[in-house]
């Protein structure tokens, strides 16, 4: 009889590391109704896909992240941090765990700052896909990426080869970015810096109703990348957030006439690529 395959325990909390971190959605083991795929084109499927979907009657956004090699962007991390196991590679730089991270710093500081909960659109907590969600995947032709990394590694992750998924809030299409609402989009994402919450991808595809979707490009404090780099670069890496909202108004011609301004703009953005 063949030797079944242990299946890794379900974490209560991601990632396993140093710092913030995300709870186990509160209905992780209940049915999930596949109700339509949000968003399109290939910026929708950088790092992952959303759908909106029903759970216990409730709908809600879900975010099926790809399955990520740690090894694709060990040019990127190993000349700053040297040999380390590939886990703890990824807990800072998988887009999953950025946005356990990012929200489970958000969970933290609500009870401290309050208004932080409206900087961001609220998260519910991850789960794992199960075998018939995954074919249902499949059958809509959104690909995980599962063939291209390593399996050894992956079947030693939290959740094994099961996808990963993210879940919150459903958001409408409109990205609410107003020359009304400028001051306030621009406070809710230095409220999220002043928590050492840094969303790297201030763009207006990235906010919807005024608040941030997505995280799965932040770095939030402690950080292994971050702390690594010289004074200055880790300085240009924390204000990127907001030369990216400067950016932003000026290369969607979004009026401005209070000349809403984030930071000088000599500062420069540093390269991710």
């Amino acid at each position: 009889m063949a030797k079944k395959r242990r299946v890794p325990p379900i974490p209560e909390e991601l990632p396993p590391c140093d710092g913030p971190k995300l709870s186990l959605f509160e209905h992780h083991d209940s049915k999930i109704e596949w109700l339509e795929r949000l968003g399109n084109g290939e910026e929708s499927t950088r790092d992952g896909y959303v759908f909106r979907v029903k759970i216990k009657r409730a709908e809600y956004a879900i975010k099926v992240f790809k399955f990520y090699d740690p090894m694709e962007s060990e040019y990127f991390w190993e000349p700053l941090i040297g040999e380390v196991s590939l886990h703890t590679a990824a807990y800072y730089t998988d887009p999953f765990y950025a946005e356990c991270r990012a929200y489970g710093r958000i969970r933290e500081a609500t009870k401290r700052r309050p208004k932080i909960s409206d900087a961001a659109t609220r998260c519910y907590g991850f789960l794992f896909l199960s075998e018939k969600d995954q074919k249902y995947l499949e059958e809509k032709k959104c690909d995980l990426g599962l063939a291209k990394v390593d399996l050894a590694y992956q079947r030693q992750t939290a959740g094994g080869v099961r996808p990963r998924a993210i879940v919150k809030s459903l958001a409408s299409s409109d990205h609410g970015v107003t020359e009304l609402d400028l001051k306030k989009i621009l406070d809710r994402i230095l409220v999220l810096n002043r928590e050492r919450i840094y969303n790297m991808d201030i763009r207006l595809d990235n906010i919807k109703d005024g608040k941030l979707v997505d995280f799965g490009s932040s770095w939030t404090e402690p950080h292994i990348l971050l702390h690594a780099l010289d004074a200055g670069t880790a300085y240009s890496y924390r204000t990127t957030d907001r030369v990216m909202f400067d950016e932003m108004l000026e290369d969607e011609n979004i009026p401005n006439p209070k000349n809403i301004v984030a930071i000088h703009s000599m500062t420069l953005r540093p390269r991710y690529n």
